[in-house]
């Protein structure tokens, strides 16, 4: 690679990295720390350490910084939407299985049937 002036550097490949930067922090992190919980979760491997903890881990692999405050309520919303999961508690991190009232009634019928048969 060619040598690049720090005008160039900062006119040119500064916005490029801010951009990737930006982009990971709305859409690729908070989706794989929501999997890594989900998966973690249902391997039942989560270890009793709170949820920044368990950030941070899922984070490292990407040796970029991140605004904690900004990126949890991102996680709780896919954990929610993509996995049914929602967190009950922060520190230890306690993960729930949510149900959404459609599931709950179909759950219930089920166990109906089981119940008169």
């Amino acid at each position: 690679m060619c040598d690049i002036t720090d005008k160039e550097f900062e006119k040119i490949y500064l916005p490029f990295y801010n951009n990737i930067n930006v982009y990971l922090n709305n859409y690729v992190i908070p989706d794989l720390v929501a999997f890594y919980l989900a998966n973690a979760y249902s391997r039942h491997c989560l270890s009793k350490c709170n949820l920044i903890n368990h950030i941070n881990s899922a984070v490292d692999i990407f040796n970029c910084r991140y605004d904690i405050s900004r990126l949890i309520p991102k996680i709780k919303e896919i954990l929610k939407i993509k996995y049914n999961l929602i967190i009950v508690k922060n520190n230890p991190m306690i993960l729930k299985k949510y149900y959404w009232k459609a599931e709950l009634c179909q759950m219930k019928l089920i166990e109906f049937l089981k119940w008169i048969n």
